[in-house]
């Protein structure tokens, strides 16, 4: 029984967006547009509760599964009790 709530609580944390993944930890959230880098797509993050925080964080998890070096938030869309960040995910040497 312990075993199936600890299992149950395991893949609670591992599917919740807003927490980062350890490739998107070392990944910037850049306060202007970077030069010189490369775009390698666009990401948007979703917090069901309206953290911004957690809708980057989201964003960031994408954005390292596209091996981005950081993201640059293009904005921040309130939606209800939910909250959206769209941006861009870069890739800079």
């Amino acid at each position: 029984m312990k075993f199936l709530i600890l299992l149950a609580l395991s893949m609670a944390c591992a599917s919740n967006p807003g927490v980062l993944t350890e490739k998107a930890k070392d990944l910037e959230v850049y306060p202007n547009k970077p030069a010189n880098c490369n775009v390698v797509g666009r990401v948007v993050g979703v917090d069901k509760n309206g953290s911004t925080e957690l809708a980057t964080n989201h964003a960031l998890n994408q954005a390292a599964n596209l091996k981005a070096s950081g993201i640059f938030v293009n904005q921040e869309v309130p939606n209800g009790k939910a909250r959206a960040v769209h941006a861009t995910a870069y890739q800079c040497n």
